[in-house]
């Protein structure tokens, strides 16, 4: 019992850090109960909104860096599937979540880059897929999100970044 109240804990941390994000990042989710996997299986709503509300604080906290002055970036999640999957057939490891290449991490989204005055600067949709997510190359030791974090600043860096086209 002691332990979902610290989930709830933090959930609510992080649902209270996003809300009070920026107003030049801002994240959403279209129906997020129908994500593929955005932690349903272990923890329930509980687990997903933790994971939802962690990825927007992410997103929201590397686009600050990258976004020019004065320009706004809208992102509306449609689906997610973290890596790995949970294996129902290995007795009595049901509730953990096995981390192997089959099971690459995938985000769908779309997006809006916006001038200062609110033209469209560049818009489009996106299927984020990293499956060489398990080559060894970790930029989030130890994050339970860190191949999904390592997915979004991909994107970010190529979309926001100093070479990005505008």
């Amino acid at each position: 019992m002691r332990h979902k109240a610290v989930l709830a804990g933090i959930a609510s941390a992080l649902l209270s850090a996003a809300a009070q994000a920026s107003d030049r990042v801002e994240v959403g989710f279209v129906h997020p109960e129908k994500f593929t996997d955005a932690g349903r299986y272990w923890g329930g709503d509980r687990a997903r909104e933790t994971n939802l509300a962690e990825l927007a604080q992410h997103i929201e906290h590397r686009a600050e860096r990258l976004l020019p002055v004065g320009h706004k970036l809208v992102v509306s999640i449609t689906d997610l599937d973290l890596a790995g999957a949970y294996e129902p057939w290995r007795r009595g490891a049901g509730d953990v979540r096995v981390v192997r290449d089959v099971y690459p991490p995938r985000i769908d989204l779309g997006f809006h880059l916006l001038a200062a005055d609110g033209a469209t600067l560049k818009q489009g949709e996106r299927r984020l897929r990293d499956l060489a997510f398990g080559n060894g190359n970790v930029v989030y030791p130890g994050d339970r999100l860190r191949h999904e974090k390592a997915l979004l600043d991909v994107w970010l860096e190529r979309e926001l970044g100093p070479h990005a086209a505008r």
